[in-house]
């Protein structure tokens, strides 16, 4: 059995991700009615970091949270045995599931775009945060194609230069392309757009499925023959 994987996060409120990351706002207050110019500067430099470190902390699992975990089930001969998509504001309940799935199915390849450098480590940090156990143990060490093929890491052997966003991969091996941007999962899901993250996220997987075929030279079946029984679950 051999999944693929996909997930989407939202990044964690400014005061949790300050409360997390042990920061105080005193020091901001500090500078406010001061006509020091160098107190101004300083506090305004600081402000900048503190802007960069929050932005950057939406791709860590130690602040953010997942949203939704969309997976693609296929026989090691890679027939299309279903596909679900978990969705919801309950990130305990989505990650039992998700692990319960995995515990029924134990694949023994997951299929990945930048799995081993952000999905499993994201998933595995928050489900320690959570203390959801994982049904079974994914190795993600680098520089091998099992348990996990990382299309994205494969793709420039490991190279970072090389890296390709999945869009621009599907589009230099010519299968069905993304249909919007990792970017707008936040703003969907403050309009309340649960069900269509899962359905975007599960146009993922199968973009990550195609790619994975064409580069083990395999001839991908349709997005609507792979996802043809989907389900979209949502975790409240």
């Amino acid at each position: 059995m051999r999944v693929v994987l996909d997930i989407e996060t939202v990044q964690a409120p400014r005061e949790e991700w300050a409360r997390i990351a042990g920061l105080s706002p005193a020091s901001k207050s500090n500078s406010e009615g001061s006509d020091d110019l160098f107190v101004h500067a300083e506090a305004d430099q600081r402000q900048r970091l503190e802007d960069e470190q929050y932005e950057k902390s939406s791709f860590d699992g130690t602040f953010s949270r997942i949203v939704c975990i969309g997976m693609i089930m296929l026989t090691d001969t890679m027939d299309a045995q279903g596909a679900v998509s978990w969705y919801g504001g309950n990130e305990k309940g989505l990650l039992q599931q998700f692990w319960a799935k995995l515990g029924q199915f134990r694949p023994s390849l997951f299929i990945t775009h930048n799995g081993l450098g952000f999905d499993l480590p994201f998933i595995k940090k928050r489900s320690v945060i959570h203390q959801v156990k994982p049904s079974l143990e994914i190795s993600l060490a680098k520089f091998r194609t099992e348990p996990v093929y990382d299309t994205m890491a494969v793709w420039s052997n490991w190279d970072q230069r090389g890296w390709a966003r999945l869009d621009v991969l599907a589009r230099a091996l010519k299968v069905e392309s993304k249909s919007g941007s990792g970017k707008q999962v936040a703003e969907m899901w403050a309009r309340g757009q649960g069900k269509d993250i899962a359905e975007y996220c599960l146009q993922d997987t199968y973009v990550t499925y195609a790619c994975y075929c064409r580069m083990t030279f395999r001839e991908p079946h349709s997005s609507n023959v792979v996802l043809l029984n989907k389900e979209l679950i949502e975790v409240g």
